[in-house]
């Protein structure tokens, strides 16, 4: 695929041009520079005249292009003027729509109900938390295990009661508006905290949780050593049967692509989600998916999933979750079949 661009001085490149125009690392996303390691071969070519280009490319992620009008307005205008669409990557939290005509947007955050037909589903940036390592298959035993490790508490009385302010807003909306699907827009940390609760109040499921009051990805937020806080974090993983899956400020979960990295079944609260890739990946065949609606009931729906299962099959599953990260969600095959998918 051909495409025109043009970058901005000092503002970070999107990875899918990073074979084109040299790899990136910020300081300040500890570990999602991981994620890039094995982006080689180039996906695109790059031409200086628009009217040659297949499409046109915003060479920066939308979220910090909000503010640069002129830069947006002028591929706006080139779009117009050559008749090629605009390819937009969003990855972030937000789910507002791409204020550009004749776009393909892959973004993180969408909701189902909301999602627009010129947008396209994109896995997080996660890292491969296999680290090179042999899949550690774990076998069945009598009871399942759920793992957690991340932000699930209030950090502060200001975050507390601005979430109960965002989450009665959005219930009143919902309310309002009879669409009861709107309250998935919740707070993250609400469905985090709603979950882990129901699941410890149950016998026949074993928790595994680390509770942290902050998120422990980025250099500003972070508490513990980096290093301790990152093998803790896969530690959790590898010791537990599923990984508990929640969004967090955007509808998308990191812990789902990194659960999947290292063969881990991702025990997903499903909050109106759309996941990349969903017409050529299987995804209820090797993940637990239960509806944020039926939080309640989290406990019995993982207890009647894990009395289906039979040892091979647990085996096998967490094979068929690896195999998937590979071939479809880690950034290297995203970014292929992204290309691909537009070329088709």
């Amino acid at each position: 695929m051909t495409i025109y661009t043009r970058r901005l001085s000092g503002v970070p490149l999107i990875p899918l041009l990073y074979p084109n125009f040299g790899k990136e690392e910020r300081d300040a996303i500890l570990f999602m520079n991981n994620a890039f390691r094995e982006i080689k071969d180039s996906y695109v070519q790059i031409t200086d005249d628009p009217a040659k280009a297949d499409y046109l490319l915003l060479a920066h992620n939308f979220s910090t292009l909000r503010k640069c009008h002129d830069y947006v307005a002028e591929f706006e205008a080139l779009s117009k003027k050559y008749g090629k669409k605009i390819i937009v990557f969003w990855h972030g939290d937000r789910d507002d729509q791409v204020p550009l005509s004749n776009t393909v947007v892959f973004r993180t955050s969408m909701y189902g109900q909301t999602k627009h037909p010129e947008e396209i589903a994109m896995p997080a940036y996660a890292e491969d938390l296999l680290q090179g390592e042999a899949l550690q298959i774990r076998k069945k035993a009598e009871i399942p295990t759920v793992g957690f490790c991340g932000w699930a508490d209030y950090r502060s009385l200001r975050n507390r009661i601005g979430t109960y302010v965002q989450n009665a807003t959005v219930d009143a909306q919902a309310l309002l508006t009879a669409q009861p699907l709107l309250r998935a827009r919740r707070k993250g940390l609400s469905f985090r905290r709603a979950a882990i609760t129901s699941l410890q109040c149950h016998d026949n499921v074993s928790t595994n949780f680390i509770i942290r009051s902050s998120y422990s990805g980025h250099s500003d937020t972070i508490k513990l050593n980096p290093v301790q806080a990152r093998k803790e974090y896969r530690d959790n993983m590898l010791q537990s049967d599923l990984a508990l899956s929640v969004k967090g400020d955007g509808n998308f979960s990191y812990r789902f692509y990194e659960a999947l990295s290292l063969g881990r079944i991702p025990l997903l609260i499903d909050t109106d989600c759309v996941l990349p890739l969903s017409d050529k990946i299987d995804y209820d065949s090797f993940i637990l998916r239960v509806p944020f609606t039926d939080i309640a009931r989290l406990p019995e729906r993982v207890e009647e999933w894990w009395r289906r299962l039979n040892d091979e099959g647990f085996e096998e599953m967490q094979k068929k979750v690896r195999e998937a990260y590979e071939t479809y969600v880690a950034v290297p095959a995203f970014l292929k079949h992204a290309v691909n998918s537009i070329c088709s």
